[in-house]
Parts: structure tokens; sequence; C-alpha cells
């Protein structure tokens, strides 16, 4: 009896390890890599490059070179944080796909559980001038003209194909500055949002795609919010050209339409700073405008009269001027012909004493 009872328990033991496994403890633990690091011309990738493994689009391991020309650590690095690649739904033989700084390496590697890889990493195309802030992957399923939405967190796209795609990789690469040194258009000025999205799908398969870019309230300082758009850099033309979108100010984000992935940018508008008064013929308001009720009773403002300066053709006139003495001019159109009586007056008053004077001798 005690032998069948220990039978059971041990059957229900064996039964109950299978899940207690699937629940805490990964089928698989990751794969670690680690080696040198090269720009397409060979050169060592800089400090701050960023190295992002990609297992069917799905980003399973990033890490970033903290010495130029080399990224992970290797066994004989001790306990220095490790390029771990891993992901849930990974399985061994996997293929992994590179991306430095969101370029595509010429080396992939397969999925081990467990494995430990040393592998050099070299870029299939010049990598940009830029340093990046980030750089991940997102997978992509399309079907023939139904849009679908692909989230990368500070960037998204709403992608519509030609044709049926499965199993497809968009990168999304995110910058401060434009990732090339690209000119800002005068008058307008950069938020700190560039993005350079690239996909495995080639331009000539995409329909439609819109592109939103996200932003903050402390980018758009000494810009026009309303003049935000989402612009993508013409390499034919050497400059940035305005997408058909719009913005969201309440949402914060922008987006454009197009047909093709590229670098984009959100750019706006510097307002114009108020004219400063100077001399010449410039005319400034001031204080001297106030506001005059219309005949409707509402608020309206009447310009103070206009004077004409003197010395342009007509002179000016000038009411209640102070003489040098600090008093009014005295003299009127009635002031003269009364100092000429009493001239007159005197003199006839003179003669006319005389004439006396002479009689009485």
């Amino acid at each position: 009896m005690r032998w069948t009872i220990a039978a059971i328990l041990i059957a229900v033991s064996l039964l109950a390890v299978p899940v207690l496994a699937d629940e805490s403890v990964p089928s698989t633990i990751p794969h670690v890599f680690y080696g040198e690091i090269h720009d397409a011309d060979g050169s060592g990738a800089r400090v701050g490059s960023i190295v992002v493994a990609s297992v069917a689009g799905i980003p399973a391991g990033t890490t970033t070179v903290t010495t130029a020309g080399e990224y992970g650590a290797g066994p004989q690095d001790g306990d220095a944080v490790k390029f771990a690649v891993w992901d849930p739904g990974i399985s061994p033989g996997d293929a992994i796909v590179f991306y430095i700084d969101g370029v595509r390496a010429e080396e992939s590697a397969t999925y081990e559980s467990g494995g430990f890889t040393e592998l050099v990493l070299t870029a299939s195309a010049d990598l940009p001038k830029g340093r990046p802030e980030e750089s991940t992957t997102r997978p992509v399923n399309t079907t023939a003209g139904a849009p679908v939405t692909i989230d990368a967190g500070n960037a998204s796209v709403v992608l519509t194909t030609t044709g049926d795609h499965q199993g497809e990789t968009l990168i999304f690469t995110l910058f401060t500055e434009p990732p090339g040194d690209q000119p800002i258009p005068p008058g307008n000025r950069g938020l700190g949002r560039f993005a350079e999205i690239t996909s495995t799908i080639t331009n000539d398969n995409i329909q439609r795609v819109r592109v939103t870019l996200y932003y903050t309230d402390a980018d758009v300082v000494g810009i026009d919010e309303a003049s935000i758009r989402v612009y993508w850099w013409s390499p034919a033309n050497s400059t940035w050209v305005a997408l058909p979108g719009g913005v969201d100010t309440d949402a914060n984000f922008a987006w454009g339409e197009t047909d093709h992935f590229s670098k984009f940018a959100l750019l706006g508008v510097v307002p114009k700073p108020a004219p400063a008064s100077g001399g010449g013929a410039s005319v400034m308001p001031t204080s001297d405008v106030t506001p005059t009720p219309d005949v409707t009773g509402a608020g309206t403002f009447a310009p103070a009269e206009t004077i004409t300066p003197a010395g342009i053709g007509v002179p000016a006139t000038t009411v209640g001027q102070e003489t040098a003495q600090g008093e009014p001019d005295a003299a009127t159109a009635g002031d003269l012909p009364l100092a000429l009586i009493a001239t007159v007056l005197g003199g006839i008053v003179i003669i006319a004493a005389g004439y006396l004077l002479l009689q009485r001798r």
C-alpha cells in the first residue's frame, strides 16, 4: 500500500515539473556577442554608436560602444556588462541581424541558447555623421492596400504597401542634430527631433507612409508652434522639403505623408522680432494712440494728430509758442495803428505849444 501511494506521488510530481518550468524558467538563455566593430571604410566605429540585434524585426538586444572599434564584453572582461541577445519568442537557429546606428551590418549570426560568440561587425554603408540618441527595430507584416501602424515610441509610421509582405523590418534611428550635418533652411529652426527611417521593404513597394514625430514643450521655445511640420531631406536638391501634413499642438506631435522612407526632421518657423525704433522717416506707434469709442460703443483706436515736419515744402505752424524771454509774442494786427496815432497827436501838441509861446512874445 505504501509503495502504491509513493508511486502516485512521484508520478504527480513528474507531471508538475514541466508546468513549473514553463511558468518560472525560460527554455532558452541569452546568446552573448562581442568583438571588433567597424565603419564601412574599415575604421573603428566611434564611441556612442548603438548596436541592435534584431530577430525577425524584434529588437532582441542593444548595446552602446564605449571603446572605439569594440563592442560588448568577452569572457576575459569578467563581470563587465555583456551584449546579451535574447527574447521570449526566440528559438535556437533563428537568424540574428545586427544594425550599427541604423545601418545593417554585413555579418549576421544564428541564435544559440547560452552561446558566447566573438563576431566582427562591419557596417554595410557609411555610418551617419551624427551620433544617434536612439536606435531600434520593429517587425512589419502588411497586406496590400491596408495601412499598418508601427510605433517606435518617439516616432511612428502608418505604412501602406502595394503588395503583401511578411517578416519584414523597420529600422528607426533618432538624432538631436541632423544626421548628416544637413543645413536648416533660413528662418526655420530644428526642434532636436531628427529621424532616419529605413525598411527591408523597398520604396518602390510603398504606396503611402505617414510619418509622425513627437516633441516636448521645451523643444518649441522660440518657435511658432503652429508652423511645425515634418520635413524630409532631398538629396537631389540638398535641402529639407516640407511634407503635406500638420501638427497637433495639444498632443505635441506633427505628421507628414509621403511615399518613401528617408531622413526626416521636425522644423518650425522662428517668429521675426518686432521692428526696432530708429531715425529716418520710420513712424512707430506711440502711447498717444488712445481708445476712442465708436458709434456702436465698442472700443476703437483713433490715431494721434499727424503733424507735417517743417522743411519738406509745407511750413510748420505753431500755436502759442514762447519767445526767448519766456513771454508770448505781443504783436497783433491792431497794435501798429494805435502807435502811429499817438505819435501824430504828440507832434500836434508840441507844435501848438510852440505857436502859443511865439504869440505871447
